[in-house]
């Protein structure tokens, strides 16, 4: 690992915590695509009650650990790198983050910790926040996502490398700073 702590930012459901439902993220992705625009992706806000807790209830999928969360957390401890988690998860998903993030030992770890609390478009809300964050390096598990940030910091002056956990339905994509888990990103900082 380089001498100079790193500055990273975590997204949180598929990085930090795996969800095995995230397979199908990309079927769905791929239907959505070919009714609309690809440059900027969109993505749904739930604003009433019923659609909120069929939001909640899909995220409570993201229940275990990701591989390689204990050689994060050994990083964060020994004060090598300065993690940052950056989520994209709407404001009325706070409570449960914060309770998954206790039960597993994570509170406290992060330097800081950014929910998307104005419910902003998520790829717009890590996009300002890598920026204001001055992060080096990001990693997400949402293509899209990946895809529109890679592209935002290639114009930009700030130079971030963008990671990818990519799933199973989307190893053959290429892209060249791509991993199936965190713990192949967290060896690859060696």
């Amino acid at each position: 690992m380089a001498s100079k702590k790193l500055r990273i930012g975590f997204d949180f459901d598929g990085v930090i915590a795996y969800n095995p439902l995230r397979v199908f993220r990309g079927p769905v992705m791929t239907i959505r695509n070919l009714l609309r625009s690809k440059d900027d992706p969109i993505f749904p806000v739930p604003h009433n009650k019923p659609f909120q807790m069929l939001w909640a209830l899909a995220h409570e999928t993201s229940y275990f650990p990701s591989p390689g969360l204990a050689d994060l957390k050994k990083l964060m401890r020994e004060n090598k790198i300065e993690a940052y988690l950056v989520t994209g998860r709407y404001s009325f998903l706070e409570p449960s983050l914060h309770k998954w993030l206790k039960k597993h030992g994570l509170d406290g770890l992060f330097t800081g910790i950014y929910l998307n609390k104005k419910n902003q478009q998520p790829h717009k809300f890590k996009e300002e926040m890598i920026q204001k964050l001055k992060l080096e390096a990001f990693v997400e598990d949402n293509w899209d996502i990946v895809s529109y940030l890679s592209q935002q910091f290639r114009k930009s002056s700030q130079k971030v490398d963008i990671h990818w956990i990519y799933n199973i339905l989307d190893r053959s994509k290429p892209y060249q700073k791509k991993h199936p888990h965190l713990k192949k990103f967290i060896e690859s900082l060696r």
